[in-house]
């Protein structure tokens, strides 16, 4: 029972269609571009910015206040830098794995930009700077304050790779509905266009 699960398993992962080229060609290069950004963006700032210092960005739009943050997205669990890390590893974890096996292209956009921006977070804490505000290494450097007061949005700090999470999260919104519009459409209209699909092929 056991062997024959195995083998029915080996046999499924060996026909299943992983994508691995668009991967390969297309999300990878969009993950590692994203991460560098990040990085970059938080090199610069640890370079020529003390912590808790302001600076005016893009006036009325954009400032920028150099913060370490331990703890998670917008400063939770900022007391508890273990718990953080630990949840943020899970996070990258589970969208590696999904990462792999997604075979549908606007699901794969969507876990590459979420999992460039939880990446990047996550390994930029092993050089982040000592927080001198919670006396403790392995914080996140953020930087970017909106300059103006939407919905509390005046007191949200973050980076880069919190802006590509945010962006993966909308994206992902949208291919849901796509989802959903898929699921409700005409049957007929299916039909058709599973018809012009097998026409496509033929020819």
């Amino acid at each position: 029972m056991l062997k024959n699960w195995i083998n029915n398993f080996a046999y499924g992962l060996k026909a299943y269609d992983f994508k691995w080229k668009f991967k390969l060609v297309v999300a990878t290069p969009i993950m590692s571009f994203l991460i560098l950004a990040d990085w970059i963006v938080k090199w610069v700032v640890v370079a020529t910015m003390q912590q808790k210092e302001e600076k005016q960005f893009i006036k009325g739009f954009l400032k920028l206040n150099f913060i370490i943050n331990p703890g998670s997205a917008y400063g939770r669990n900022s007391n508890k830098i273990e718990l953080a890390i630990t949840l943020a590893t899970v996070f990258v974890i589970c969208l590696m794995v999904l990462f792999i096996f997604l075979n549908d292209k606007k699901w794969i956009i969507t876990s590459s930009l979420l999992l460039a921006g939880g990446f990047a977070n996550l390994l930029a804490r092993s050089w982040a700077p000592f927080d001198e505000v919670n006396k403790v290494y392995g914080g996140v450097v953020d930087m970017f304050v909106w300059d103006f007061n939407f919905l509390g949005s005046s007191g949200y700090i973050f980076n880069l790779a919190d802006m590509w999470v945010n962006i993966g999260i909308g994206f992902g919104v949208i291919c849901f509905i796509i989802e959903i519009f898929y699921v409700f459409k005409p049957k007929k209209e299916k039909e058709m266009n599973k018809e012009v699909e097998i026409n496509e092929i033929e020819s």
